[in-house]
C-alpha cells in the first residue's frame, strides 16, 4: 500500500490528478524494473564519480611525482574502474530497454482498450489522429514517466557526490557551479510557455498528418477513379510541410534553450581554468587537482542540465497527458443490470433515436419474429436499432427489453443477446477461421462449416484454402458481396436473441441472396430477425410486422404484403 500511495503522489506531481488516476496502476507495476535500473545506474554513477580522483592520482601522485610504480598502480586502477564502468553501463541499457519497453506495451494497451471501449454516443476522432495519440503520445508519456525519476534520482546522486567531491578538493572553487544555478533555472521557467505551446502544435500537426495519409490511402480507389491522385499527393504534402514547419520551430526553441544552458557552463569552466590556472601556477593547487576539479564541474554541468531540463520536459508530456486524457475519459463503462431472463419482448414507445428524422414510433417485437424495419434513407432506421445496444441514445420515448429500459442495461449484456449487423462488415486480415471465430472461439470446424453453408459461402471457401482461406487488410481481396456473407456467416454462429440486419444484403446477388435468408428462416425460427432494406430479395417477405418509418405519423401493421416502399423498389428494379 505504501507504494501505490507513493506512485500516486509521484504520478499526481508530474502529471496532475486527472492523469494520474488511470496512469498510477501502470507507474506500479514498472516500479520493480525501474529500482533494478536505478541500482545498476547508481553504480555506473558512482564508478563514474570515482575517475577524476583517480585520474589525479595518476598526475600527481604518478607523473608529477616521477613514481614510476604509482604510475603504473593508478593507470591500472583507472583502467579496471573505466572498464567497469563501461560493463556496467552496458548491462543497464539493457536493463533499462527491458523495463521501458514492458512498461510502453503495458500504457499501450491500456489506451488501445480505452480506445476500443470508445462511448459510441461520442463523435469518433480521425483515424489518423487516433494512431497519433496511441503512437506518439504514449511514448512521450510513456518515456518521460519511466525516465522522471530515474534522471531525478541519477543527477540528485552524481550532483551530490560531485559537490562533496569538489568541496575535499576545493570548498570556495565549489560554490562557483551552485552560483550559476539559479541563473539557469529563470532562464528556463520563463523559456517553459513556449515550450508547451510549441508541443501542442507539433502533436496537432503529428495527428493531422497521420489521419490525412490514413484517408488518401484507404480513398485511392475513389482518388484514381477521378484522376484525383495528384490532388491527394499535394493534400499529403501540405500535412507533411506543416508537420515539419511545427518540428523546425520545436527543433529551433529547443537548441536556443540548450545553448543557453551550455553558454553557462561554457563561461563557469572559463572561470574555473582562469582561476584554478591561478592557483597551480601560485603554487596552492596540483595540475592533477585542476583536471580533476575541472571534471567534476563538466560532471556537475550535466546532472544539473537535467534537474533544470525536466521542467521543460514535463511541460511537453503535460500535453501528451492532456491529449490522452481525452482518450481515457471518452471510454464508455460498462455499467448497468443484466437483461431479465426469458425470450427476449423489445417494446418500442414513442421512441425516437437522437438525429433520427423520423416521428416517434411504438411497437413491439414478440420473441422470434420476422420484422421489416422499412422508411427512406437518412430517416433513422439504423439509429434507432442501435438504441437496442446503447450504440446510440434516445431523444424521445423508452426502448425497453423485457420491461427493462435500455439504457438501465449493461452494454455487455445487450451485445451479447443482440447482434447488429451493419452494410459494411469490419473484416479483419488473418484466416478465415480467425474471422468467424470472433463470435464464438469454441467453435469447432464442423460449426463453422455449417454456418458457411447457411451463408452460400461452403462451395466457395472449399475452391480456396477452406477455413484457411486468407483475408488481406480490411478484406480487400474480397468481393463486396463476399465480405456481406462473412459477415452474415459470422453473425449466424453468435447465440444471439436478435440479429438485425442492417442492409446486410445489399452487395449479394439475388439468387445467393434467396438462398442465405431461405437458411435463415429454416434455422433462427427462435431468434427475433429485424430487417432493414431498400431492395432486393430481403423485401419480399413474408413479414410477421412491417414498420414503416416516416415524417408523419409512423404506419405500424402487422403484414404478409407489400408496403409502399416495397412496391417503388420493385419498380425501379424492373425499370
Amino acid at each position: 500500500m505504501a507504494d501505490a500511495a507513493l506512485t500516486g503522489r509521484i504520478a499526481r506531481l508530474l502529471f496532475g490528478a486527472e492523469t494520474a488516476t488511470w496512469i498510477t496502476p501502470i507507474m506500479r507495476r514498472a516500479m520493480p524494473g525501474a529500482l533494478v535500473v536505478l541500482g545498476f545506474s547508481l553504480t555506473a554513477a558512482s564508478l563514474g564519480l570515482a575517475l577524476p580522483m583517480l585520474t589525479r592520482q595518476v598526475i600527481d601522485a604518478g607523473i608529477m611525482a616521477g613514481d614510476m610504480p604509482a604510475l603504473v598502480f593508478w593507470a591500472l586502477m583507472s583502467f579496471a574502474v573505466g572498464l567497469g564502468t563501461v560493463g556496467l553501463g552496458m548491462v543497464n541499457a539493457m536493463l533499462h530497454l527491458r523495463a521501458s519497453a514492458r512498461m510502453l506495451v503495458d500504457l499501450r494497451g491500456r489506451l488501445f482498450r480505452a480506445t476500443l471501449a470508445r462511448d459510441p454516443f461520442l463523435p469518433d476522432p480521425p483515424l489518423g489522429e487516433a494512431m497519433a495519440r496511441l503512437d506518439g503520445d504514449c511514448a512521450e508519456i510513456q518515456s518521460f514517466a519511466f525516465d522522471t525519476v530515474l534522471v531525478a534520482v541519477g543527477a540528485v546522486f552524481r550532483l551530490t557526490g560531485g559537490i562533496v567531491l569538489m568541496v575535499a578538493l576545493d570548498w570556495r572553487m565549489a560554490l562557483l557551479p551552485l552560483l550559476a544555478a539559479p541563473f539557469e533555472l529563470w532562464f528556463l521557467s520563463r523559456a517553459r510557455p513556449r515550450t508547451t505551446r510549441l508541443a501542442q502544435t507539433v502533436r496537432q500537426w503529428r495527428g493531422n498528418l497521420s489521419s490525412q495519409m490514413a484517408e488518401t490511402v484507404s480513398s485511392r480507389a475513389t482518388l484514381r477513379g477521378l484522376n484525383a491522385l495528384d490532388q491527394g499527393e499535394e493534400n499529403f504534402a501540405q500535412a507533411q510541410q506543416g508537420q515539419l514547419s511545427a518540428l523546425m520551430q520545436q527543433r529551433l526553441w529547443s537548441e536556443t534553450v540548450g545553448a543557453v544552458s551550455q553558454t553557462i557552463t561554457a563561461s563557469l569552466r572559463g572561470i574555473i581554468l582562469l582561476v584554478g590556472g591561478w592557483q597551480v601556477i601560485a603554487g596552492s593547487w596540483q595540475i592533477g587537482t585542476l583536471v580533476a576539479f575541472l571534471a567534476y564541474a563538466g560532471m556537475m554541468s550535466g546532472p544539473l542540465r537535467n534537474l533544470l531540463g525536466l521542467y521543460h520536459a514535463q511541460a511537453r508530456a503535460k500535453v501528451a497527458a492532456q491529449r490522452l486524457d481525452g482518450v481515457m475519459s471518452a471510454q464508455r463503462m460498462d455499467g448497468g443490470s443484466p437483461i431479465p431472463a426469458g425470450p427476449l419482448v423489445i417494446d418500442l414507445k414513442d421512441a425516437r433515436a437522437d438525429n433520427a428524422l423520423h416521428d416517434a414510433v411504438s411497437a413491439r417485437f414478440a420473441p422470434g419474429s420476422k420484422v421489416l424495419l422499412d422508411g427512406p434513407s437518412g430517416i433513422g432506421k439504423s439509429r434507432l436499432m442501435a438504441v437496442l445496444t446503447r450504440d446510440a441514445p434516445l431523444a424521445e420515448g423508452s426502448v425497453k427489453l423485457n420491461g427493462e429500459p435500455v439504457s438501465d442495461l449493461r452494454p455487455t449484456a445487450l451485445t451479447s443477446r443482440i447482434t447488429h449487423l451493419a452494410q459494411r462488415p469490419a473484416l479483419l486480415r488473418g484466416r478465415l477461421r480467425d474471422n468467424l471465430v470472433l463470435a464464438d472461439p469454441d467453435a469447432d470446424d464442423a460449426r463453422l462449416w455449417q454456418v458457411l453453408d447457411w451463408a452460400d459461402l461452403a462451395l466457395w471457401a472449399r475452391g480456396e484454402k477452406g477455413l484457411d482461406t486468407v483475408l488481406t487488410e480490411t478484406a480487400a481481396n474480397l468481393s463486396g458481396g463476399l465480405r456481406q456473407r462473412v459477415a452474415i456467416a459470422r453473425a449466424l454462429l453468435r447465440p444471439a436473441d436478435v440479429l438485425i440486419f442492417d442492409e446486410a444484403f445489399s452487395e449479394i446477388d439475388d439468387r445467393a441472396c434467396h438462398r442465405i435468408l431461405t437458411a435463415i428462416d429454416r434455422e433462427c425460427t427462435a431468434v427475433t430477425r429485424i430487417f432493414i432494406a431498400h431492395s432486393g430479395p430481403v423485401r419480399d417477405g413474408p413479414f410477421d410486422q412491417v414498420i414503416t418509418l416516416s415524417a408523419s405519423l409512423p404506419i405500424l401493421r402487422n403484414s404478409r404484403g407489400d408496403m409502399p416502399y416495397q412496391r417503388e423498389k420493385a419498380r425501379e428494379k424492373a425499370v
